[in-house]
């Protein structure tokens, strides 16, 4: 038959027992102290401290096992991370791969083209010689005449044309000369032109009056151009007009701070020369305008951009000590790109 206070300690052990099995650790420091009186048999108490013990053990192996799945959680999440990480670069090296790939091919293409380019100028001069004598010998009748020099209109586009192809076919080497800023913004609209006809897109050309001759790499410029009109066309699907100005400008506090101020070297009040482009399309998400410069991004379907236009075109800029600013339009819908060129010191108008 069992004392009192052996039952009472069995009772508190099978208390404790059944907490221990919930997971609940509480109880022990009184365990131990029922033992210490010296109430129980020493094997009673010896019983009920080693079950405390034991409840011990397994709260401190429970925690320590709560620590293990919580490090490995960690683990876990930096290793999917990691991953992630590691799937974006692996894109952006395939992208990379294809951009050199198409690079390479373009280069290939453009060595074609300025080819087929001086093949077609010798057919094109001797087009224009014939159309010249048939013009004189043709002066004295009207309607001849009138058809005569349509075609020899068209001859002088197609060369017109086909220099640019070659001009744009030339040196990658940064070839500074001086030159009419909007002779090479005409220009580079006649290599776009067959696009901007075909998207229903009319040109309207706002043109200022004496603008300063710059230092200009005319090709690298083309290629900006070109590649600003083409966004231009690609946000319009559904035809619209395409602005494009020019005009001295002199620079304010705001100019500097649109502009960055620590690229930008002229003070407030000096003159530039502002290019304007603008288009009617749906304009830009504001969540990616901070992104449009970085290599690589692009809004564009896959297969239509590369991502790298721009990136090239504000570092093509930045050689010429200008800046480009890339928008939506604040008078109507549409985006717009403002560019901004310093003039030589000396240059500037009172």
């Amino acid at each position: 038959m069992y004392s009192r206070q052996v039952e009472e300690l069995l009772e508190q052990l099978i208390v404790a027992a059944e907490k221990l099995s919930m997971g609940r650790y509480e109880g022990h420091e009184q365990i131990f102290a029922m033992t210490d009186d010296g109430r129980y048999p020493p094997v009673v108490a010896r019983f009920a401290e080693a079950f405390g013990m034991m409840a011990v053990k397994i709260e401190a192996r429970e925690f320590r096992l709560e620590q293990m799945i919580d490090d490995l959680t960690r683990t876990r999440d930096e290793l999917t991370v990691t991953n992630q990480r590691l799937q974006q670069s692996l894109q952006e090296l395939q992208q990379a791969q294809m951009q050199l790939i198409q690079q390479a091919k373009m280069e290939t293409v453009g060595r074609l083209a300025a080819g087929v380019a001086h093949e077609v100028k010798n057919p094109l001069a001797i087009i224009q010689l014939g159309t010249d004598f048939l013009a004189d010998q043709l002066k004295n009748t009207p309607l001849w005449y009138e058809t005569v020099m349509d075609m020899a209109d068209a001859v002088q586009r197609a060369d017109r044309v086909i220099k640019g192809m070659l001009d744009f076919s030339r040196s990658e080497q940064l070839d500074l000369q001086e030159a009419d800023l909007q002779t090479v913004i005409d220009d580079s609209l006649l290599l776009v032109r067959h696009e901007l006809n075909s998207g229903h897109i009319a040109v309207v050309r706002e043109a200022a009056g004496d603008i300063p001759l710059l230092m200009l790499d005319r090709n690298k410029l083309k290629q900006v151009f070109i590649n600003l009109f083409m966004n231009a066309v690609h946000a319009m699907p559904e035809g619209g007009s395409l602005t494009v100005s020019v005009a001295l400008h002199r620079l304010t506090p705001a100019d500097l701070a649109a502009f960055g101020s620590d690229r930008v070297k002229p003070a407030a009040g000096e003159q530039a020369v502002m290019v304007r482009i603008a288009d009617t399309g749906k304009g830009i998400p504001e969540e990616v305008v901070t992104k449009l410069f970085d290599p690589f991004f692009t809004t564009k379907p896959v297969g239509v951009g590369t991502g790298l236009g721009l990136s090239v075109t504000g570092k093509i800029l930045e050689l010429h000590h200008a800046v480009i600013t890339l928008g939506n339009r604040r008078d109507r819908q549409g985006a717009e790109a403002v560019l901004l060129f310093t003039l030589p010191k000396g240059d500037a108008q009172p």
